[in-house]
């Protein structure tokens, strides 16, 4: 399993496109748990919806990604992935995707952004576990330092695959 990080800065007003990046990222150990709870779904396991990713969240940490985190280092802002945001195209592969509007996160300098399971109490800014049934952090990467303001928008994407070939 590996997942690739993508980051569209674009000018607000016009749309252009003013910087671009893809970076590979960390799948966290905690991955490998929700994923067993997908495929067993033994009747003592938190129902299908607890595991599904329901966040990415951006913090303004430069802190190495790691596979043992469970959190991003400085939470700034998370946005709801809606079935829409997450998108199927080659064979063992999604991409979520979102985007920070104008007004989103303004002032800050964004560095590094997480996957989040629902957990049992859906939300974009909940504390995260490492426990089955909790909002679970199944991947983190850091990026290249982006000062967010009212001129830039920010799309980002993420792809995470299933393959024997990364």
């Amino acid at each position: 399993m590996w997942g690739r990080v993508g980051l569209v800065i674009r000018d607000a007003r016009t749309l252009e496109i003013r910087r671009r990046f893809e970076i590979r990222n960390k799948i966290t150990f905690l991955a490998a748990d929700v994923l067993v709870e997908l495929l067993s779904q033994r009747t003592s396991d938190p129902a299908v919806t607890k595991n599904l990713v329901h966040s990415m969240r951006m913090g303004s940490s430069n802190t190495a990604a790691a596979r043992s985190d469970t959190n991003l280092g400085a939470y700034v802002i998370g946005k709801a992935l809606d079935d829409a945001d997450k998108i199927t195209g080659a064979p063992g592969e999604i991409q979520f995707v979102t985007t920070l509007a104008s007004g989103d996160a303004n002032g800050t300098t964004l560095r590094e952004a997480g996957l989040f399971t629902a957990g049992s109490t859906p939300a974009i800014d909940n504390p995260p576990g490492i426990i089955a049934g909790e909002t679970r952090m199944i991947a983190r990467q850091v990026h290249p330092d982006v000062p967010k303001t009212i001129a830039i928008v920010i799309d980002y994407s993420w792809t995470i695959a299933f393959t024997a070939i990364p």
